[in-house]
């Protein structure tokens, strides 16, 4: 039977544990392997995302293939239906899929292939949210009651979304510090947090996401020198900060926005230690994907 990969609306508490358990200790060099066969769709640019899913795969001895609308039938009108079934006729077992759209829904309802989502619109990451999981618990920080606040452009980041859920799903809330531009409309399982101070009292972990300018609608109106004096991470930031304090990021990094040039070097700043689940975190979906977690 096929398993989806798409958010976490539909896993337990349990499942959702044994997917940072299994990122965390996994080896990602002494994997059984597999005859499937994984097709990767990426319709938006990637580099760690779509490279981590087949360096995964390729660990686990599945064969990948690419596609993407532009040298799809898509361009010429087929339909999702279709296009899945054609995919599993050539025996395609997991579709990895990267996305400006917003209809997981219908991904959802697909039968007898499984799909994981690789980003899918403004709505879902779950791998990335599985390896910042495993990444927060690494640093000892799923114990408070907010584990972590996110930054930057909250409203359109699939990383956020998932992140919630995933954390919703384990009986956390997370802080939310940024531009009431880039607020979420949804603030269920949020704590809006309204200064540096509320921040440091409230966790000891902060993501960085980057003002995704590609989707806002009017980015004259966006007034970036604003949003960097009062948002942006820098070593006057962190020196505020308690010893045990960690910022974190799912990159793309937009250094000299979100974090100044200094503060991308300080040992705080952990986006390594999440690029070290990387692989692991897709190996565990694929492995979801295929009911072998």
């Amino acid at each position: 039977m096929a398993k989806h990969l798409l958010d976490f609306q539909d896993l337990s508490k349990k499942e959702i544990e044994k997917l940072i358990e299994s990122t965390q200790k996994i080896d990602i060099n002494s994997m059984k392997q597999t005859s499937s066969l994984s097709l990767l769709k990426f319709d938006e640019p990637s580099t760690r995302t779509r490279l981590a899913f087949s360096v995964a795969a390729h660990k686990l001895g599945m064969k990948t293939f690419e596609s993407n609308d532009a040298i799809s039938s898509k361009i010429k009108g087929e339909e999702l239906e279709h296009e899945i079934e054609t995919y599993k006729s050539m025996g395609i077992s997991t579709l990895v899929i990267r996305t400006k759209d917003e209809n997981i829904h219908e991904y959802k309802e697909c039968k007898d292939i499984s799909i994981i989502s690789a980003g899918f619109g403004t709505l879902s990451h779950p791998t990335q949210a599985i390896l910042d999981a495993a990444t927060l618990n690494k640093f000892n920080k799923l114990k408070s009651k907010i584990p972590i606040t996110y930054i930057g452009d909250v409203r359109r980041s699939r990383v956020f979304e998932s992140g919630r859920e995933l954390l919703s799903k384990l009986g956390y809330k997370v802080g939310v510090f940024t531009h009431e531009d880039f607020l979420p409309e949804d603030i269920s399982n949020v704590e809006i947090l309204n200064s540096w101070d509320e921040v440091f009292d409230a966790c000891s972990a902060i993501e960085l996401l980057r003002v995704q300018k590609e989707r806002v609608d009017n980015l004259d109106d966006l007034d970036i020198d604003n949003y960097i004096n009062n948002f942006q991470v820098n070593e006057s930031i962190l020196n505020k900060t308690r010893k045990e304090f960690i910022v974190m990021h799912p990159m793309t990094i937009n250094v000299g926005i979100e974090i100044s040039e200094e503060a991308a070097k300080n040992e705080k700043f952990k986006y390594r230690d999440q690029l070290a689940y990387g692989i692991s975190s897709r190996i565990t979906s694929y492995l979801y994907s295929m009911e072998q977690i």
